[in-house]
């Protein structure tokens, strides 16, 4: 076990690493940079703006590149400026749609996609596995149905169109506005609010495949050899689903659950821009319009580190789950 995690710490910087430099590659891929945009955008594209954004930007090292191998060369130096600063003073670089470090906003738009991801993930486990589980130990009985309906409709139905009526029919027949205008903690009950029912309709369609997968992990297990044994010794049923068949039923639904928090960081995009949350999400598809390069890196850095420790967590919690797991 030991070894084991010794080797999944190993590939977790190295793969941040390869996924920042891709992602740093093709942003320089495209023609022209983010500075030339920025400033015939706003219609000064003069010499003094290029300059100054570039400096921003860290674009003008070796500005006199004229072949392929000077551009490879000065894409490598600016790659290693780029990450020497992240790793000895988490600056993760300044933002030219917003002109300002990215640092001042990264850590609260992170939080708040933090938030609504794990709560969505939250109502999901609560929602989905009682549902599987139901339909699972009675099955063919109309409970059975009614969950397998419930569970089907919620994977077909799309979260944004849920969102989407629960924030437009309130408002269009009795006037009401079920979320308000974002507060952040200046209000608590207002940010839970938000945050909450964001999460519920972002956590149904989870729900939904969640209660599949535990309905037909726990049918499996039912028929193994051991649960017929521990029928055939007069258990009572409810001791042999809660102790024999539970545990060992939810690993596959504890990997699902670990791929989705996984991908919360840059999954909940429809749900912030719906009921306007200043997540990551958000973040960079702002970045991707404003052709803002350090936006974009510095999101794609979290959500890989994010996504690569949540895989690392859920392997490892699969041997708490299941006792007879052994790397």
């Amino acid at each position: 076990m030991r070894n084991y995690m010794i080797r999944r710490l190993l590939i977790i910087p190295i793969t941040v690493v390869i996924v920042t430099i891709i992602v740093f590659i093709f942003m320089r891929v495209l023609p022209g940079d983010a500075a030339q945009v920025r400033c015939g955008s706003a219609g000064v594209a003069d010499e003094t703006c290029i300059e100054v954004l570039r400096e921003r930007l860290g674009l003008n090292i070796c500005n006199d590149a004229d072949n392929v191998f000077e551009d490879i060369k000065c894409t490598i130096e600016q790659y290693g400026k780029w990450f020497t600063d992240i790793v000895t003073k988490w600056d993760f670089g300044y933002s030219i749609s917003e002109e300002k470090p990215i640092s001042e906003k990264l850590w609260g738009r992170l939080g708040n996609t933090l938030q609504l991801g794990m709560m969505s993930i939250f109502f999901s486990l609560i929602i989905g596995i009682p549902v599987g589980v139901i339909s699972a130990i009675r099955p063919g009985r109309f409970s059975d149905y009614v969950a397998r309906f419930f569970s089907i409709l919620a994977i077909s139905v799309p979260n944004f169109w849920i969102g989407t009526l629960i924030i437009f029919l309130p408002a269009y027949f009795w006037q009401v506005r079920v979320s308000p205008d974002w507060t952040g903690w200046a209000e608590p009950l207002t940010h839970v609010r938000i945050i909450a029912l964001a999460a519920i309709v972002l956590g149904l369609s989870s729900a939904g495949y969640i209660a599949r997968i535990a309905r037909s992990s726990m049918l499996e297990v039912l028929r193994g050899d051991y649960v017929r044994t521990a029928r055939a010794k007069g258990l009572r049923e409810l001791v042999i689903i809660g102790r024999h068949v539970f545990r060992p039923s939810m690993i596959t639904v504890f990997t699902i659950a670990g791929i989705q928090l996984g991908l919360i960081l840059g999954g909940s995009v429809i749900m912030e821009a719906i009921f306007t949350i200043p997540g990551m999400g958000a973040w960079i598809i702002v970045g991707v319009q404003e052709r803002d390069f350090q936006i974009i890196q510095a999101v794609t850095l979290l959500i890989a580190l994010w996504f690569m420790v949540t895989r690392f967590l859920t392997d490892i919690g699969y041997a708490y789950i299941d006792p007879r797991i052994r790397y």
